[in-house]
This record gives C-alpha cells, sequence and structure tokens, in this order.
C-alpha cells in the first residue's frame, strides 16, 4: 500500500498534469466527483490525473494489472484499481492543499515555469482524443488549470521538504553484503515435508564444513608456466567450494542489520559484525546447519545508499501525510474519500 500510494503521488507530481455523495451536482465543465473546501472538482480534472497514472500501470505491468489484489493487511486484500482510485483522490486534495499554502511558503512561478506550463498544456491537450474531450467534459482551460496547480504544488512540495532537511545516516540505512557458505542439517521431500538429520549427519555436515573452512583460509599456491607462483585470494573460491560441495542454497546475500537478525539470531548477527571485510567466520551453527560467513561489505556503499533514498522517500512521504492530515482538519474536516466522493460519477473514468 504505501509503496502503491507514493509511486501514484511522484506520478503525479513529476508529470505535473496533475456511502457516496448525494449530491448530483454538475459544472460548466462536467459532473462533479467531489468537492473539497468548496473547490468543485469534475470528472475531467480527475480524468486527467487518473489517465496519466493508468497509462503509466499498463505501461510497466500491461492491461490486465487492474485486477491483481493488494494486501492490506494479514487477512484482507484489495484490487490495486480499488487503491489507485483512492490515492487519485487523495493526491488532487494533496495538490489543493499545497497550492493553498503557496502565500504561506512565498512560492510563486517564475516567467520561465509558467512558459514551460503552457508549452506542456499545447503538448498533452493536443494528444487527447475528441472522445475523451466530449466525454470527460475537458477543455484547454481545465488541462492549463490543472497542470498550474501541480507546478505551483510541487513547488511548494520542495521548497517544505528542503526547510525539513530529512535526512538518513549510514548506520540507519545500512546494507551489508556476505557470502553463507551453508551446509543444511535438514531436508525437504518433494511434499514439503521438512526432517531434521540425525545426530549422525549433523556430525557429517560438521566436518565437511570444517574441511571447507580449512580450505578457504589456508592461501592457494598456483604456479604459471614460466615457473613463477602466485597466492590466490581464496574468496574467489567460495562459490567454487559451494559448488564442490553441492551447496545449493549457498549464496552472496545483502541485508539489513535487522533482517540479518531475524534470519540468523542476535548472537549470529552479533559475531557476524564483528567481522571485517574480507574476513570469513568460524564455522557457526544456526537451527538449520552450519554456515561459513564470508563478510564482502559490512557496509555495501551502493545498496546502502539506495536504501539511504527509499527510507528518505519514506521518511518524506510520513513528514508530508502528517501536514496532509492537518491541514485536511483545518480546512474541510468532514471531508472523507468513502463519503465525499460520488461514486456513481467517478466510475464513468474506466481503467
Amino acid at each position: 500500500m504505501k509503496k502503491i500510494t507514493t509511486l501514484v503521488l511522484v506520478l503525479c507530481m513529476l508529470l505535473m498534469i496533475c456511502g457516496c455523495g448525494e449530491t448530483d451536482s454538475v459544472s460548466s465543465e462536467g459532473e462533479v466527483v467531489f468537492t473539497f473546501d468548496g473547490q468543485e472538482v469534475t470528472i475531467g480534472e480527475v480524468f486527467l490525473y487518473a489517465n496519466t497514472v493508468k497509462d503509466k500501470y499498463e505501461s510497466d505491468y500491461g492491461e490486465n494489472i487492474w485486477s491483481e489484489d493488494v494486501s492490506i493487511n494479514r487477512d484482507d486484500s484489495v484490487s490495486l484499481e480499488d487503491v489507485t482510485r483512492k490515492d487519485i483522490i487523495e493526491d488532487i486534495v494533496h495538490v489543493k492543499l499545497l497550492v493553498n499554502k503557496a502565500n504561506e511558503y512565498k512560492v510563486a512561478l517564475t516567467d520561465e515555469e509558467t512558459a514551460k506550463v503552457a508549452a506542456e498544456t499545447d503538448d498533452f491537450y493536443e494528444k487527447l482524443t475528441d472522445d475523451q474531450i466530449s466525454e470527460m467534459k475537458l477543455s484547454y482551460d481545465l488541462v492549463k488549470k490543472v497542470m498550474n496547480e501541480n507546478a505551483i504544488a510541487r513547488k511548494v512540495y520542495n521548497t517544505i521538504i528542503e526547510e525539513a532537511a530529512i535526512e538518513v545516516s549510514d548506520e540507519e540505512a545500512r546494507e551489508t553484503t556476505i557470502y553463507d557458505l551453508f551446509f543444511e542439517a535438514y531436508s525437504v521431500a518433494s511434499s514439503g515435508d521438512v526432517t531434521k538429520f540425525s545426530d549422525d549427519e549433523k556430525q557429517a555436515q560438521y566436518e565437511r564444513a570444517l574441511q571447507a573452512y580449512n580450505t578457504l583460509i589456508n592461501p592457494i599456491e598456483n604456479t604459471s608456466n614460466d615457473g613463477t607462483s602466485s597466492t590466490a585470494t581464496n574468496s574467489t573460491n567460495i562459490e567454487g567450494l559451494a559448488e564442490y560441495y553441492g551447496l545449493v542454497k549457498s549464496s552472496y546475500y545483502t541485508y539489513t542489520p535487522e533482517e540479518i537478525r531475524d534470519i540468523y539470531g542476535d548472537e549470529i548477527a552479533d559475531s557476524l559484525y564483528a567481522l571485517e571485510d574480507g574476513s570469513y567466520s568460524l564455522v557457526t551453527e544456526s537451527e538449520y546447519g552450519y554456515h561459513i560467513f564470508y563478510m564482502k561489505a559490512l557496509t555495501d556503499r551502493d545498496a546502502t545508499d539506495a536504501h539511504k533514498q527509499e527510507l528518505i522517500r519514506f521518511k518524506r512521504n510520513d513528514y508530508m501525510n502528517e501536514l496532509y492530515k492537518k491541514w485536511i482538519d483545518e480546512k474541510d474536516p468532514d471531508f472523507s474519500y468513502e463519503d465525499s466522493v460520488n461514486f456513481d460519477v467517478y466510475s464513468q473514468i474506466k481503467f
């Protein structure tokens, strides 16, 4: 849910186009889907947001994506279409709120930004079909209004985020890359039944693990054709050892500290974070069997930086959602998706 909400918000902002209600009100630009803080939002305005999101989703995932279910808790799920419909209305409300804050944050479009909105309005309007214009009661002025509001909203959003100065440390975003040379102590039948190894079988696995460990920590001398010798790096042999011993569950993994603790437990996690880059653990027993860990990178730079950006996006979303909730309570406390949207009108927009 959180990721989908984030994606819809980003799409609306970046593309810059951006109980049922009892009313059957109709404005000069079409039927009203909902009213927020005294502003009527027509089917044409909602369509401009919805169609952009629809095109993006179908381009990425195919036209059948809307029948997919999204889990909302352990026991319940809803269709992606239902989730997206609600997200679109929420995002329109957020745009209205941000535009309303433009004066407070001293935000206005420059001449260059205004010209860009006009050019993009021309380009977007030309791509609308006659059927879309007729059925959704679209007009050039409506497209320009939506795009102008989104340009202002994006600028206000960026100003608020810049002032918030939301940061994430390397420690908070840490991603660690290890190789787990894993000698399992159980078998899984085709039926899915799990059988633990006998004591003798476990002892045999432990001895194989010790043998592999000794291979890893002892340098390998290679002699070339000209008679010179060199020492091979044992880290390059760990995958070869996995193949040699038939350890199909051995691989490189990149985890957060929390994930390592969840998978291996606190004791193994503590021992892993005591390793230096390029070093090996001793043969380590877990409830699953025996492991030899190779610490490739305690802090995997690329993975940590990517995780940091993801956490920053989540923190920004949480920060803004708190502001949106506060502003809605101030502007239109009775507004809700379930009670304020005319779903008979909204359903005319097809997914």
